[in-house]
């Protein structure tokens, strides 16, 4: 079925996963999305300002939208406020790619300790609050949200709110974002394995775990080689440099893999996927490789077990503090894994149920 309404998407954060999913929507929904963008970085302003310059982009286009969607680095009452004034008729959407409630934050982040963390959290519950309805993009996600947002509302000295948490659960319901999905036709892992990162350059992406597991298993005299992909940063973990170094003799590519084609191709080419990621609020890195035939090695928290159920997939998990000895014996029994059935759970979540989804909730 194909509607005939007008759909704007607003993303204030165009880049990484959040480009792949705006991206993926205006390519894959039935029916006509018009996309508004700004670049991804400073993600702080973009909480502040991009609702002024966003509602300004959608307004002054000159489309008579039905409804809005904007992601969650946003005020989206601001946004919604300066939107619906020239809308009336409009229906708002927030997707929440993340929660601030959960998110960590750096340690060289000041913003903690002088508390004005606690205006991120309040934009996100005002958002919601303002919103026809709150899309999350896992389980894990909606619920990291609210087990915080009570006792974050009561933390404020008098009218804390914490009465509308009810409010904000009824108009709050989960859609997984889609993934393009992978090809593993007949695929076997070579006898020296390519160990794949595929994450932004980042200290939630936890690095440090990741290349210490590495130099670990190196020092065991057990072979590897190494692709490192994923977003860089300018200011990114010093592990990275000192990574280059030690696994010099591993290391097949290093760095942003600009054409996606080549992209796919690494990955397509690579065995294992060790996660040590500090927060992940669905796995999009994860489930695209994945899909293409990589196995992913997964701690028992955040999304992951939501994506691949350890009663089915209790071979890609390992206990906190023992990646390298599970990863280990990954390489050294390889057999262990179903690559076919590991890609067939990954591409469960697909575009075509992905919009199916927004379809019936946008246009029901």
């Amino acid at each position: 079925m194909t509607n005939k309404k007008n759909i704007a998407f607003a993303e204030p954060y165009y880049s990484g996963s959040h480009k792949y999913f705006a991206d993926g929507m205006v390519r894959h929904f039935p029916g006509k999305i018009e996309l508004f963008t700004m670049p991804g970085r400073h993600w702080k302003w973009r909480m502040h300002g991009a609702a002024v310059t966003l509602a300004e982009m959608v307004t002054n286009s000159g489309v008579d939208f039905d409804c809005v969607i904007a992601t969650s680095l946003i005020d989206f009452a601001l946004f919604k406020a300066l939107v619906v004034k020239k809308l009336p008729k409009c229906r708002f959407y927030i997707y929440f790619h993340e929660n601030q409630l959960a998110y960590p934050w750096s340690e060289k982040d000041k913003s903690p300790e002088e508390k004005k963390d606690m205006h991120y959290g309040f934009i996100n519950f005002s958002s919601i609050l303002a919103a026809d309805m709150a899309i999350f993009n896992s389980v894990y996600n909606k619920k990291s949200f609210f087990d915080n947002v009570t006792p974050f509302l009561k933390s404020f000295p008098d009218e804390k709110l914490d009465g509308f948490v009810d409010k904000l659960k009824e108009k709050s319901i989960v859609i997984y974002p889609g993934i393009d999905e992978g090809i593993c036709d007949n695929r076997k892992m070579g006898d020296i394995p390519l160990i794949l990162w595929n994450h932004r350059w980042e200290y939630d992406k936890n690095p440090e775990a990741f290349f210490e597991t590495l130099f670990h298993i190196k020092e065991k005299g057990i072979k590897f080689k190494l692709a490192v992909a994923g977003e860089e940063r300018v200011n990114a973990p010093e592990i990275f440099n000192i990574a280059k170094g030690k696994l010099k003799d591993e290391i097949i590519s290093w760095g942003y893999v600009e054409s996606r084609e080549k992209y796919l191709e690494m990955i397509r080419n690579s065995d294992f996927l060790p996660v040590t990621s500090n927060h992940e609020f669905f796995g999009l890195s994860v489930l695209e490789a994945a899909s293409n035939g990589v196995v992913p090695i997964l701690p028992k928290r955040l999304s992951y077990p939501e994506l691949f159920p350890p009663d089915k997939f209790e071979n890609l998990f390992y206990d906190e503090g023992k990646l390298a000895e599970h990863l280990e014996n990954a390489i050294q029994n390889k057999s262990l894994f179903d690559i076919a059935e590991i890609s067939k759970k990954a591409n469960s979540y697909s575009w075509k149920k992905c919009v199916e989804r927004f379809r019936d909730i946008l246009f029901p």
